[in-house]
């Protein structure tokens, strides 16, 4: 499920990076791969937390694997859809 999450959210940030440069007003590229890399930071690593117990015996084991897992994988999948993304631009640009 996190995977498949990583996957549709760097998506998503190359869709962002695409409309961006389709416009007339643009937002520099890093400025994205920041926003969403704050995302992956402090954002979505809490849309994947577990309920709490009933019975009050709450570890923390679970939520610091996922915060771990977003951070680490989220790092890796933001750096290579935006390196990915000034590739594609750059040979693009050299074929005009």
């Amino acid at each position: 499920m996190i995977l498949f999450f990583l996957i549709v959210i760097s998506l998503l940030q190359f869709a962002l990076y695409f409309l961006n440069n389709k416009y007339k007003n643009k937002v520099p590229d890093f400025v994205i791969f920041l926003l969403v890399l704050a995302c992956y930071f402090f954002i979505f690593p809490r849309l994947f937390y577990p309920e709490p117990r009933t019975d009050g015996i709450n570890c923390g084991m679970p939520i610091l694997g996922i915060i771990l897992g977003f951070w680490i994988f989220g790092t890796i999948a933001g750096i290579a859809t935006h390196l990915i993304w000034k590739l594609k631009k750059r040979k693009t640009q050299q074929n005009l």
